[in-house]
């Protein structure tokens, strides 16, 4: 079941409209799966959660059977947005049920596929169609400012109510003229500490410490050899003991392998690993390139060197990686308190989430709760601690 709702064209153009489908419409469709993948190249921010190679395997083995649909505006042959929403769901301790825009344990940024030529008539038939689909609000997670605006000015438009449940700055780095980024970040007296653990991880790892791409160039045999590598690793460490390793985890482990073959296959796919001449890689990140944004997905380091510091000396090296590589941004993917992230990258990028009342009453009702709720939850979390015991550190 889908609703559909036509939103006027300029005069000449062709007719767009926004409308709610099952994934399996967009994936079987070869003119709309050209549409999405153009969207993707073409949007306003990068968002590789998104993108067919990882969404697809994220519905496969992730998602409740029929749970997901997808959100769209525009035509069969050009999409302007899209977005995949759960709807039904309880949701920010509101008993009112609301659609939301859908993500899993690995999705780390909720912005949608934005079209530049998205206009406010586009969002004003997305809201509408939302509200079609009987739900009393709808909740957009960890979107960029520019679209959260948006969204808002539409919905002042049609008179919904909006809140803002959630901001957060996370850290990013944006690229800079030179190769300066651990100068501004880490005093020299850190700067001397770090290259003096290097040393020593150099002497442990039997020399010639590096960092490489095992993604690059890679026969479908050794890609799937260095992926085992990077589970095994994680699985070795706190992840492991603590049960969230995504080798423990069989629909994870398969949603895992089955998107970073496809986004291997794409070019758009790094294996780092800091490895020397002896012994398997002292630490490991996966990052995904998506236009000119870089997203590190996943890291993790082996605990045997945990006093050497490899996690914060892949890092180092991937921001020199980063700078060479000609890219704009590196998102670190990370909450906003991480503290080796947040040591070495300077920048922020803001997200937000935002409820959006579909219904006068009801919806406005329980936009207003989960604002309170949220507030609430807010300053409970300023209370406590934030300082992580497994943080790596020289």
């Amino acid at each position: 079941m889908s609703a559909t709702v036509d939103h006027a064209a300029p005069s000449g153009a062709e007719c767009s409209s926004a409308a709610l489908v099952e994934p399996g419409e967009l994936a079987g469709d070869p003119v709309v799966a050209a549409a999405w993948a153009d969207l993707c190249a073409r949007a306003r921010h990068a968002n590789p959660f998104l993108a067919p190679a990882v969404l697809l395997p994220a519905l496969r083995h992730l998602a409740e059977p029929g749970g997901v649909r997808m959100l769209t505006v525009g035509s069969p042959g050009h999409l302007e947005l899209l977005l995949p929403v759960a709807p039904r769901r309880r949701t920010r301790r509101t008993p009112v049920r609301a659609s939301v825009g859908w993500a899993h344990t690995h999705h780390f940024l909720g912005t949608p596929l934005v079209a530049p030529t998205l206009d406010q008539r586009g969002w004003r038939a997305a809201l509408a169609a939302l509200r079609e689909s009987g739900d009393a609000w709808f909740v957009l997670p960890q979107t960029d400012v520019d679209v959260v605006r948006e969204v808002e000015a539409a919905a002042a438009c049609l008179g919904l109510v909006t809140r803002r449940l959630d901001e957060q700055s996370r850290p990013v780095t944006r690229r800079h003229e030179h190769d300066d980024y651990a100068e501004l970040r880490l005093s020299g007296r850190r700067r001397k500490e770090l290259r003096r653990v290097r040393r020593r991880l150099d002497e442990r790892l039997g020399g010639g410490l590096e960092l490489v791409d095992l993604a690059a160039g890679a026969t479908a045999q050794a890609l799937e050899t260095a992926l085992q590598e990077f589970l095994a690793l994680e699985a070795a460490g706190w992840k492991g003991t603590d049960g969230g390793a995504i080798a423990g985890r069989p629909a994870e482990r398969a949603f895992f392998l089955e998107a970073c073959r496809a986004l291997a296959a794409q070019g758009r796919l790094e294996v780092l690993a800091l490895r020397g001449r002896e012994g398997r890689a002292a630490a490991m990140a996966l990052v995904l390139r998506d236009g000119d944004t870089q997203f590190t997905f996943k890291i993790a380091y082996d605990e045997q060197h945990a006093a050497c510091s490899p996690g914060l000396l892949l890092y180092l090296d991937q921001l020199s990686r980063f700078h060479d590589s000609g890219a704009a941004l590196v998102d670190t993917c990370a909450a906003p308190d991480h503290p080796m992230a947040r040591r070495l990258h300077g920048d922020d990028r803001t997200l937000v989430t935002l409820a959006v009342a579909l219904s006068p009453r009801r919806g406005a009702l329980a936009v207003r709760w989960a604002r309170a709720v949220a507030t609430t939850a807010a300053a409970v979390r300023r209370h406590r601690t934030t300082t992580d015991p497994r943080e790596d550190r020289p």
